[in-house]
């Protein structure tokens, strides 16, 4: 035995170290386990914009998600409002029937997400880290109430919580897909998000151009995949950025089943509960998912 707490979370991406600060903060004794610190929570940049995708589509939930999202990250991080989502022609009634309540205004070729925002994931996955107890080791099985770490070693909780991606969700018989993602760092730095196909927001430019896989894997940058994104940019503002680096991430979504009504990624599992297989959109949810958690676990 290493250790034990209330409530044991598996996981230091966004969503694990955002449930685990909740829980603490409300009185609960939390201890963290991880290998390491994000993974593919640690882009450049982040978005939390509850409108997705090509179609337009509001997020489930997401005037709620982003509401909760802007009362806790800026705690944490700076954030950085407005997202500016170009509208194809003839498209502006179709989009403006799915805002909602959402914060708006239009402009020229699109509308302004005037309380969506980006952020810069690392800073921010470090201070939530620092006021948290994190236990780095490997978890090589779930037996409730241990995780039974690598070399043997056991952690208790009264409570475990499955915060990981896709590389740990087999210790719970969990699958989906998994979706590689690219993001270039950029010499160039654009203040307002700009967001249709791909995204140019801070210093990044970023996009999932890559088929879903079955396992966790890193392909290098492809060719075809830096043109796609580079393209993309162009139809954005007109020229294509500056390129400094590169960023390489695998976003996991869950094979949901019959979790499919309302926000199917906080379900119980055995020994307490799975909050996992968010897909883009962990940094949205992951406020308002570790406030429900802190409900569930009472």
């Amino acid at each position: 035995m290493v250790g034990e707490a209330e409530v044991v979370v598996l996981g230091a991406g966004v969503v694990g170290l955002t449930a685990a600060w909740l829980l603490r903060e409300r009185g609960f004794r939390v201890r963290v386990v991880t290998e390491a610190l994000g993974e593919a929570s640690r882009p450049p940049v982040a978005l939390v914009n509850p409108l997705r995708g090509r179609r337009f589509t509001l997020a489930p939930e997401g005037e709620r998600a982003l509401e909760t999202a802007l009362r806790f990250y800026p705690r944490f991080a700076p954030v950085h409002p407005g997202v500016f989502r170009p509208v194809p022609e003839g498209g502006r009634a179709k989009v403006a029937g799915r805002l909602g309540g959402l914060r708006h205004r239009w402009e020229g070729g699109g509308v302004l997400l005037e309380e969506a925002f980006w952020l810069e994931p690392r800073p921010l996955l470090e201070r939530l880290a620092a006021g948290l107890p994190l236990l780095r080791a490997r978890a090589v099985a779930w037996e409730p109430p241990y995780l039974v770490l690598e070399g043997g070693r056991r952690v208790r909780g009264a409570a475990l919580v499955y915060a990981g991606g896709g590389r740990g969700a087999h210790l719970l018989g969990l699958w989906g897909q998994h979706t590689p993602g690219l993001v270039l760092t950029l010499l160039d730095y654009f203040s307002r998000a700009i967001s249709y196909r791909v995204y140019l927001a801070g210093v990044a430019l970023g996009g999932s151009y890559l088929p879903h896989e079955e396992r966790p894997h890193l392909p290098p940058p492809t060719e075809g995949e830096v043109e796609w994104l580079l393209a993309g940019a162009e139809a954005l503002v007109g020229y294509r950025p500056r390129v400094a680096s590169a960023w390489r991430g695998v976003r996991f979504r869950l094979d949901r089943g019959g979790r499919a009504q309302g926000l199917p990624y906080l379900f119980p599992v055995e020994g307490g509960y799975a909050l996992t297989g968010l897909g883009s959109t962990g940094f949205l949810y992951a406020p308002l998912l570790a406030e429900r958690l802190a409900e569930a676990l009472g």
